[in-house]
């Protein structure tokens, strides 16, 4: 079972996430979209995403902007395992598939599914003829795209989607601790993804890992998915 952790902004809580037991972890590369609080500067990309690459931990680039040029010099610029495209504004097609890979070679194309009713599962399906992953998550807010609103979904979308398509899903949309193994047990998905139950959130706009529910969140993800045999 894939652990995915969200929205690292420095390198030792990166390094402190990887121990944790974090299979996958993302940031957002500076750019044009996205919170300005949680935008991470190109050197210490780098130097995450080296680290990563070292455990063997995937790196994410989670793209909160609305343009395919920048999206794709970000991947080239910081060369991440995987480009998440998080905008309902701009959304993965095929012609942006072929470039990335083509442009990008080895990094792989995640696309953001809202879970917003049937819809999502047609959604889901378009985006798996092109798409190498896709997430799965709750709400649409103008600055940080498609998640990141600690809301749950219902899963049985999640689940549908899961049946339907030939590609990993992971699901995110308020999954913590509390609520990570009722969602394995009912999705069965590839991984899971946690950004606010496992955070800290300021006033500022500033968040920080909150390490020992990262911790606690990627052992019942694991207890879930042996006692499922998944």
């Amino acid at each position: 079972m894939i652990k995915q952790i969200y929205s690292l902004v420095n390198y030792n809580e990166s390094v402190e996430t990887m121990k944790a037991g974090a299979d996958h972890i993302g940031l957002v590369p500076m750019q044009s979209g996205g919170v300005p609080a949680h935008r991470v500067p190109y050197d210490v990309v780098d130097q995450i995403f080296s680290e990563a690459k070292r455990r063997g931990v995937k790196s994410v680039a989670i793209m909160l902007n609305k343009d395919p040029e920048e999206m794709i010099f970000i991947a080239k610029r910081v060369k991440p395992d995987i480009v998440h495209i998080a905008g309902m504004e701009f959304t993965a097609d095929e012609l942006f598939a072929k470039r990335l890979h083509e442009e990008c070679p080895g990094v792989q194309l995640m696309q953001a599914v809202l879970v917003d009713g049937p819809e999502a599962v047609d959604r889901a399906i378009k985006y798996s003829q092109y798409c190498d992953l896709l997430l799965t998550d709750s709400g649409l807010a103008a600055d940080t795209g498609i998640g990141a609103s600690g809301e749950v979904h219902d899963w049985g979308f999640d689940a549908k989607i899961v049946e339907s398509v030939d590609i990993p899903v992971i699901v995110a949309g308020g999954l913590g601790p509390d609520n990570v193994e009722e969602c394995i047990k009912k999705v069965k998905p590839y991984g899971v993804d946690s950004l606010t139950k496992t955070s800290y959130k300021f006033k500022d706009g500033i968040i920080e890992k909150d390490l020992n529910k990262v911790q606690d969140f990627c052992k019942k993800a694991n207890f879930a998915a042996k006692e499922m045999g998944l």
